[in-house]
């Protein structure tokens, strides 16, 4: 009954409903999840989860029923929502309603696996950056933030267990390569396409928002690297297939690397995979990015040719 009813709605209004939407849910999702823990952990939950002991398991298991409370509920549930009203009742609601051609969506996975060298290169470039003085107290913000945020990593990936990968997969892989594809790609990219009418200031703004809002300042250019890619795949295939599959690749390869690297089957964790001061593994990255991105547009560009010679909607500039 509610379907589309702020179709109308101008675009600066659809931001202020999307960031209403996204801030409520995830509000909501964090107070359901608190109360789903009671039952097992007490009225001292809000204890356990305000000054957390990351090498208690109990607790990581907390930490984990919230994380995917928050992103289903606080950002794929929201995002939902969002097009449920915006999107008119005579046109089709999901964004997944086109699939990418399998060719693409595996593409969109090498992509990823030979994009690693070059994204741990921007991880380090972003590591040597600082804020002028008067901006200190910033910078030991972001510090904290990024201390924080790499415990909370650390413990969630902290096991050798199969049960334990599983829930790692789904928790930090495949959910968010749904929830985030669909919030910062599909809604967010294409709000700001709808606004600015340019697919590069979309693909820009919705990856630094994407970059920013993981509050941590020195993965940045490295997220932000990410989510630029996977906002052109989006908007030259017309599918969200395609980011999704790169994503859920560039998480899980992480989950499994550590994971190995945990049982003594790799010498490289996570955090250092794909880095090196090897200059080929660097041209061969670089190389193999550039390429693919230019057969992914190109192919693309043909295919939605077609399509909008049928009289259906084209994602090209």
């Amino acid at each position: 009954m509610l379907r589309g009813i702020y179709s109308y709605i101008s675009n600066l209004n659809r931001l202020v409903l999307l960031i209403t939407l996204v801030l409520g849910f995830m509000l909501f999702s964090t107070l359901f999840g608190i109360l789903l823990l009671v039952p097992f952990y007490g009225s001292g939950i809000l204890d356990l989860l305000t000054s957390p002991d990351y090498n208690n398991p109990s607790v990581v298991s907390a930490m984990k029923v919230l994380q995917i409370m928050n992103m289903a509920g606080g950002l794929l549930l929201p995002a939902w929502v969002y097009l449920w009203f915006v999107t008119p009742d005579d046109e089709k609601l999901s964004v997944f309603n086109k699939p990418g051609p399998p060719i693409l969506v595996a593409l969109s996975i090498v992509l990823v696996l030979l994009a690693q060298p070059l994204i741990g290169l921007t991880g380090e470039i972003n590591a040597m950056l600082a804020l002028p003085e008067w901006l200190s107290f910033i910078e030991e913000w972001m510090k904290n933030s990024e201390i924080q945020g790499e415990l909370i990593t650390e413990a969630f990936l902290a096991t050798t267990s199969v049960g334990g990968l599983a829930i790692n997969i789904f928790m930090i892989a495949l959910l968010p390569a749904f929830a985030e594809e669909l919030l910062f790609r599909g809604v967010l990219a294409g709000l700001f396409r709808r606004w600015t009418n340019s697919i590069h200031l979309a693909v820009f703004i919705s990856a630094f928002i994407f970059a920013a809002i993981h509050l941590q300042f020195y993965g940045f250019l490295p997220r932000f690297l990410l989510g630029a890619v996977f906002g052109y795949l989006f908007f030259w295939s017309g599918s969200l297939w395609l980011p999704i599959a790169a994503h859920l690749a560039n998480n899980l390869l992480s989950v499994v690397v550590e994971f190995l690297f945990r049982k003594g089957i790799m010498d490289t964790n996570a955090e250092n995979f794909g880095t090196g001061n090897e200059i080929w593994l660097m041209i061969i990255s670089i190389l193999g990015v550039g390429v693919i991105m230019y057969h992914i547009f190109n192919t693309s560009k043909t295919n939605n040719k077609l399509d909008s010679d049928n009289n259906d909607l084209t994602f090209l500039d």
